[in-house]
């Protein structure tokens, strides 16, 4: 079979590349991390492969070829082991189920193949190099499929050997180095558009979301108190002589006070909830579908937790409290802003009757 015959399968690759780096793209954009992200892009690549299986090239009945491979030797780099797992499973699956005279070594190439790929992940970047070289590599990892010819009869692998072999390996070691390049530019532009993004939306501090973060949440929040009247609450928070801490031990320990109080609040509230920097020393925590009664354990859990903290500085320990103002949306008003300020004057009463307490707004 002449190369000119695989040039249609290149085609074919070059634009199943384009679907899975699309598609890669919104699955890393939804997902940032973890076993889920790893399943979706075993998914992904597991259904390219199949639509890839389901246009082959047919060199004879059951014996055929398509991108299966440049698609599974790259699944261990993005989906680590359960993603080229998930993808291993559904394409042998598809190509058992395909049949054929190739049925057989088909699926025992993939496993190869996929584990071809995973071992190569595990080598050190010494070994592999770095960006077009590491490419080829494991574009030239895809010929170990041709281990598989041997459960072919002989003449049927001769025909291979001398017809398809050279074609096939070009096709997959081009469509490798191609998708593997395009995957790498999609994941650095994701990886800058998610730090700018983080830069506009976290306090640099505290790692806290901002004010612009709180306003949003709140109007989303408000919306749906007066639409559904689901509750919501604020807790505002301020750390108590502040100035104090600042002028006794500098503002670099005074940075770090805040920011431990931050992650006392962040391991206390729900994943739902958001906990933002404020301005200065206060932070805001805004609790979604939460009435005043359940917002007051909340408070008093991160008053207790901060009274609770130990600090030091060199030999000295350093014991930090807060003051905390509650407000809910309730009547009067179910408006953000009208909760917050109700929340601020609530936070100015624990300062007055003595700070390390927690108030709860009169009219909110």
């Amino acid at each position: 079979m002449e190369i000119q015959t695989h040039l249609p399968s290149l085609v074919r690759v070059l634009g199943q590349v384009a679907i899975i780096v699309y598609a890669y793209s919104l699955v890393t954009r939804t997902i940032e991390r973890g076993i889920l992200k790893s399943v979706a892009v075993g998914l992904l690549f597991g259904l390219g492969g199949i639509l890839s299986m389901s246009d082959p090239i047919r060199f004879m009945p059951g014996v055929i070829q398509d991108g299966r491979s440049i698609l599974l030797v790259l699944t261990p780099i993005y989906g680590g082991i359960v993603g080229t797992v998930v993808a291993a499973f559904m394409m042998a699956i598809f190509r058992y189920l395909v049949g054929g005279l190739g049925a057989v070594s088909g699926v025992a190439g993939i496993l190869i193949v996929a584990t071809a790929g995973y071992v190569l992940t595990l080598l050190p970047r010494q070994l592999t190099g770095t960006g077009w070289r590491r490419s080829a590599l494991f574009g030239l990892a895809t010929t170990t499929s041709l281990v598989v010819l041997v459960f072919l009869p002989w003449s049927v692998t001769r025909e291979l050997l001398i017809s398809a072999a050279l074609p096939v390996t070009i096709v997959n070691i081009l469509g490798v180095m191609l998708l593997s390049d395009l995957l790498e530019k999609e994941s650095y532009r994701i990886g800058i558009q998610r730090a700018l993004e983080n830069e506009a939306t976290l306090d640099p501090l505290t790692q806290l979301p901002n004010r612009r973060v709180l306003q949003r949440e709140g109007d989303r929040c408000s919306k749906e108190a007066g639409m559904r009247r689901v509750p919501f609450s604020i807790i505002m928070l301020d750390i108590d002589h502040f100035k104090k801490i600042n002028d006794n031990w500098g503002h670099t320990f005074g940075d770090t006070v805040l920011a431990r109080v931050a992650d006392v609040i962040r391991r206390t509230v729900r994943k739902t909830d958001i906990a933002a920097r404020y301005g200065g020393e206060e932070i805001v925590v805004l609790l979604p579908n939460t009435d005043m009664r359940a917002a007051g354990i909340v408070a008093e859990k991160i008053r207790n937790d901060i009274e609770a903290t130990v600090l030091m500085f060199g030999q000295e320990t350093v014991h930090v409290t807060a003051s905390i103002g509650i407000a809910c949306s309730f009547e009067p008003s179910t408006d953000f802003k009208y909760v917050l300020e109700a929340a601020d004057k609530a936070l100015y009463r624990a300062k007055a009757g003595g700070r390390n307490r927690v108030e709860l707004a009169e009219t909110a």
